[in-house]
């Protein structure tokens, strides 16, 4: 019988589905559509029961058969599992190392489980001494599996829920499924894309007569488009060579416009219940300029011109400091992508060091969690200790902005801004018109965003720059495209932390481990020890120096850092080193190809902070 507290677990996940959707324009479409994956799911059981009975009784190479096949049933199925049953899916999918889930704070650290672990247990070899493992975690799949079969009965699914998941699984495609993220050993990411694309295209034609009511002889083309998709995919049997720009281009951005399109001429709604909040706005492709909301982490969803024009004001006055010598962007400076060029920030007496790095700004707007060890969950969060810091500000943002908002400079704009103002919340005001200017500060204007949006923008070196940062270098499965910061896919919601092994000097003659603990200062939580805040790369070229602790000042040593495998190459890694220990085998030619590649993430826009 299943656990009650499972149950419990379920509708806490699927019930607000229930509750956000609108009209089901097609039922009959919805009701095949959850017969389809539940026979998928069957299908499913008996692959990992056929690797169960087989484990430690065939050859590695017919084992690794069987897994590859298993997964491409769990692939096939995966838009309507990840988004429908996630408690599911962190179970039969869930990273092969303790992870801690950003958006499940209060469960601290999480074992790894499924199918990204039995994979490292199996490749290259299966040893003697894990085949015992490998066969519980086989039964634990099993067990879950089997849970999600008996509360199948519970839910059904609609025409906005279930477009909505498959324009996320073409987006987790995109960015995660393209790059290897989760099958890092097997190197099996273009045969399971090509099965999730099936597994999203059966989907779509259940609702062709929608699609050709909606967009007349257009579904016909769509559909093409998924089966050329997978035609180009079987082309190509090396994970490194294969090219994602041009599949990208060719392929998933036309399919992602399609989908969307037919989201808008149906008139289907957006998911708005607290589970399913998205950074990015589900409305084209995941490389449109408008693609993300920078107000989806501002508490009442609401912003003015008079409080991002005081907000601006006030980012460039030096009054907000105890001084009158510092003001915002002293550390985040225009002409510097809104860092400062030093190793780390200066404290507020000029010279005192502080001890991280300044980050940029620009689409800080993108990010649930701020600050290197990810402590704020939002920009007014973000600038409020800012200014309340004695050594970065003035110690006291109550009295700071009191005194500068009864100036005559500011008085009648921040009465425009904050009408109803009382004194008891000035602080406040002050801190949310600042991050109401940074809001704007949100750019995708480089000529890598010309370029997925269909202006030939990159060179021959940069184009191949970007097929190794998504494939070889490995940089995509912590850098997700197109933000390119740990904000996971395919919502985009909270930012992942990782523990790469940072040095305390560019010197690898005697190096060691830097002491900085990171994001295990705020959680307590034993594997985010030297864990840091997985950073954007836009306008990377023109932030220097790179790292938590400004450690090294190109990005050819940052490369070289990661070619080596990290702390690991370095001799210096902790034991909870998330970073993958192996070495990348990068050329001199492909490293100076990605480098070309990170330069075309600069912005052309000037930046003056206007």
């Amino acid at each position: 019988m299943i656990n009650r507290v499972v149950v419990l677990i379920m509708l806490s996940f699927v019930v607000p589905i229930l509750l956000s959707s609108g009209i089901n324009h097609n039922p009959v479409a919805a009701a095949k559509t959850r017969e389809s994956f539940f026979n998928g799911v069957r299908l499913l059981k008996q692959d990992l029961l056929a690797m169960k009975e087989m484990t430690g009784s065939v050859s590695d190479q017919n084992l690794q058969q069987q897994f590859r096949k298993a997964r491409c049933s769990y692939k096939r199925i995966e838009a309507i599992i990840e988004y429908f049953y996630p408690y599911f899916a962190a179970r039969l999918n869930g990273p092969p190392i303790p992870f801690f889930e950003e958006a499940e704070p209060d469960k601290m650290e999480q074992r790894p489980e499924g199918f990204q672990l039995v994979e490292a247990e199996i490749f290259p070899t299966l040893q003697a001494k894990d085949i015992s493992l490998v066969k519980s975690q086989l039964d634990e799949m099993l067990r879950y599996i089997g849970e999600l079969m008996a509360i199948q009965e519970s839910f059904e699914f609609d025409d906005n829920t279930i477009i909505d998941a498959l324009m996320e699984e073409l987006y987790r495609i995109t960015a995660l499924g393209l790059s290897g993220f989760d099958s890092q050993v097997a190197f099996n990411s273009l045969t399971e894309t090509r099965y999730a694309l099936n597994g999203v295209q059966e989907i779509t034609r259940l609702f062709d007569s929608s699609f050709e009511a909606a967009q007349a002889g257009q579904f016909k083309h769509f559909d093409s488009t998924f089966s050329s998709a997978q035609q180009y995919l079987q082309t190509y049997t090396s994970f490194n060579e294969f090219d994602r720009m041009q599949f990208i281009l060719t392929y998933l951005n036309p399919l992602t416009s399609r989908l969307a399109e037919y989201k808008k001429a149906m008139q289907l709604k957006d998911n708005n219940s607290a589970m399913f909040y998205s950074a990015v706005k589900k409305n084209g492709t995941l490389f449109n300029p408008d693609a993300f909301n920078p107000y989806k982490f501002l508490d009442d969803n609401s912003s003015s011109k008079a409080k991002i024009e005081l907000g601006k004001r006030l980012f460039f006055e030096t009054k907000l400091s105890s001084d009158n010598t510092r003001s915002c962007a002293s550390c985040h400076q225009p002409s510097r992508a809104f860092t400062d060029g030093l190793k780390t920030a200066a404290a507020l007496d000029g010279h005192s060091p502080l001890r991280r790095n300044t980050p940029t700004i620009l689409n800080a707007a993108l990010q649930r969690n701020l600050f290197l060890d990810s402590r704020s969950s939002n920009l007014e969060a973000q600038v409020m200790e800012v200014l309340n810091n004695a050594k970065e500000m003035s110690g006291s943002a109550m009295n700071s902005a009191r005194s500068v908002i009864r100036e005559e400079a500011y008085s009648k704009l921040y009465k425009e801004a904050y009408p109803t103002a009382t004194d008891a919340n000035a602080a406040d005001n002050i801190c949310n018109a600042i991050a109401s200017y940074e809001r704007t500060l949100v750019s995708f204007n480089s000529p890598f965003d010309l370029h997925m949006n269909g202006t030939p923008a990159l060179s021959a070196a940069a184009v191949k720059g970007f097929n190794l940062f998504m494939g070889k270098a490995k940089c995509a499965t912590c850098h997700f495209v197109p933000v390119f910061n740990g904000s996971k896919p395919p919502r985009f919601y909270y930012v992942e932390s990782e523990v790469i092994g940072v040095p305390s000097t560019a010197s690898t003659k005697h190096p060691s481990i830097d002491p900085d603990s990171g994001r295990y200062l705020v959680t307590g939580v034993p594997i985010h020890l030297f864990s840091f805040k997985t950073p954007t790369l836009r306008n990377i070229a023109r932030t220097a120096p790179y790292m938590h602790n400004g450690v090294y000042k190109t990005l050819s040593e940052v490369i070289d850092f990661y070619n080596k495998g990290g702390g690991k190459g370095l001799r210096i890694a902790p034991p909870n080193q998330s970073l993958p220990f192996d070495k990348l085998g990068l050329t001199r030619n492909e490293k100076k190809d990605l480098i070309e590649f990170l330069k075309a993430l600069n912005d052309t826009m000037p930046l003056t902070g206007s």
